[in-house]
């Protein structure tokens, strides 16, 4: 695992990633909290003119409404657990002057049961998260291989590293512009994993 901040830039990229961001027993009481006290439940998606059940499950917290794939997502109050993590993550943003429109008022999590468990290639660009969003990303549990690709040119090589129990992810800038990120399935048997993801989500 790496030991220290690395700062991701490629063209059109800019990703900063935090190891070990939250210690192992924060992370270990965070996500047993979570797995055992929010609503989660399992979203279907359309594909190839088929419904079909999304390949993990899912629950949110949030300050206004927020479209995300095809699904209205209403307020929900936020644990005190999260909004202190949230108000952390505020005090990151700003020591590495990432800034956002409305500050980190959304979050949207996703747990991940089994390595058959996945996330498809796709943008996180919702008119809601404005012109260059910024998605702030925790791990919390079996460590899994995210991937990001540009959309500019096939000549620029894909991103492929490791994200832990704990590890901290923020894409800002133009990535959700040039770049696609996947979290895809593996043939290995590995244990559940959850992604907070917070976001900054402003009114169309």
């Amino acid at each position: 695992m790496q030991s220290k901040n690395t700062l991701l830039i490629r063209p059109g990229l800019s990703v900063l990633v935090v190891p070990n961001w939250l210690s192992r027993q924060g992370s270990d009481d965070l996500a047993i909290e979570l797995r055992n006290s929010l609503d989660w439940s399992q979203g279907a998606i359309r594909l190839f003119g088929r419904t079909i059940d999304e390949p993990r499950i899912t629950t949110w917290c949030g300050d206004i409404p927020y479209t995300y794939s095809n699904r209205e997502l209403l307020p929900r109050p936020w644990p005190t657990s999260l909004a202190n993590i949230r108000d952390a993550l505020h005090h990151l943003l700003a020591h590495h002057e990432i800034r956002t429109q409305h500050g980190l008022n959304h979050c949207l999590l996703n747990y991940y049961r089994s390595g058959t468990d996945s996330m498809g290639w796709h943008r996180d660009n919702e008119p809601e998260l404005g012109r260059h969003p910024v998605v702030v990303s925790l791990s919390l549990g079996e460590p899994r291989r995210f991937r990001l690709k540009s959309r500019i040119s096939k000549a620029i090589s894909p991103v492929t590293f490791d994200l832990g129990h704990g590890d901290l992810l923020v894409m800002y800038g133009t990535t959700q512009v040039y770049w696609e990120h996947a979290l895809v399935k593996t043939k290995k048997i590995v244990g559940g994993r959850m992604n907070l993801t917070f976001r900054s989500v402003g009114v169309v």
